[in-house]
């Protein structure tokens, strides 16, 4: 069952179940997941080149012959990097909001992720309408407010710590840092005996 929650909730925050295109040379391609990291080399553990947000536009330059999950590609500034396939897609996400009066706009991704409204299931104004029509319709919305909170609480940093504890790819970034990762080393195992101190 917690396994089950975990996949809704990574799917709910964007963390990519599975993807299936195919691309040729020079392609254009669209990052679908939060804090994509985009890799120096096809190895999850090799530095930060950048990390981009869902919409972002990336050049695909083809798979690695050494890890064909891995895709070489180049940033909207040119640098060249690797990225997990599933991160990728070969269309845009809908970057539109309908605001108050009515009018859809357009929405930077990288301003929409980081404003914490990316995670909102309900507007303001649907909350209201289900709340004024009672019954279910105020169970319904307190039951996505419910899920709304649960989402919250599942960061991006327990989100990595997930991904390790479970042996996945860590494909997206806790945080947007770039450069050299941290590479945390495993506690050793309950009742493991401590390595001998050298001797000076």
């Amino acid at each position: 069952m917690k396994r089950l929650k975990m996949g809704v909730l990574l799917l709910a925050l964007g963390v990519p179940a599975a993807a299936a295109w195919a691309a040729k040379l020079g392609d254009k391609l669209y990052v679908k997941a939060r804090n994509t990291r985009v890799l120096v080399s096809p190895e999850a553990t090799s530095n930060v080149v950048v990390v981009l947000q869902p919409g972002q536009q990336v050049t695909w330059k083809g798979a690695s012959p050494k890890d064909k999950q891995w895709h070489l590609v180049t940033e909207p500034k040119g640098k060249p990097g690797y990225v997990f396939q599933t991160n990728l897609s070969t269309k845009p996400p809908n970057m539109e909001l309908v605001a108050k009066d009515g009018q859809t706009r357009a929405i930077d991704p990288a301003a929409f992720v980081s404003s914490g409204a990316a995670v909102k299931a309900l507007s303001p104004g649907a909350e209201k309408y289900g709340q004024d029509k009672g019954g279910d319709y105020a169970a319904a919305v307190k039951q996505i407010k419910q899920a709304e909170a649960l989402a919250a609480a599942v960061t991006p940093v327990k989100i990595a710590e997930h991904v390790k504890q479970a042996g996945l790819f860590p494909v997206v970034a806790p945080t947007t840092t770039v450069g050299p990762q941290k590479v945390a080393q495993a506690a050793p195992a309950r009742g493991a005996s401590k390595p001998p101190k050298e001797a000076k």
